[in-house]
C-alpha cells in the first residue's frame, strides 16, 4: 500500500477535498490526522537555553522566588 500525504491549510475544504478523493478508483480509505502545535519561538529559546544549561539554580524555593523577581 501506498500513501499520499496531503497537508491542507484551510480547514474549511476539508470535507469537499475527502469527497473528491473518495471518487478516485483505488483509494481504500481516509485517514485525517492534525499535527500538534509547534512551540513559540519563546518557549523554543527557553529549551535551548536549558540544554545548554542556561538555568537558575537555586538551593531552596525562597531563593528561586527571588531570583525570578
Amino acid at each position: 500500500m501506498t500513501q499520499l500525504i496531503v497537508n491542507v491549510e484551510d480547514v474549511s475544504l476539508l470535507a469537499e477535498l475527502k469527497r473528491a478523493i473518495t471518487m478516485l478508483r483505488g483509494v481504500g480509505s481516509i485517514v485525517e490526522r492534525t499535527d500538534e502545535a509547534v512551540p513559540n519561538k519563546t518557549t523554543l529559546k527557553a529549551m535551548n537555553e536549558a540544554k545548554k544549561g542556561k538555568t537558575i539554580k537555586c538551593s531552596n524555593f525562597e531563593e528561586y522566588l527571588n531570583a525570578v523577581k
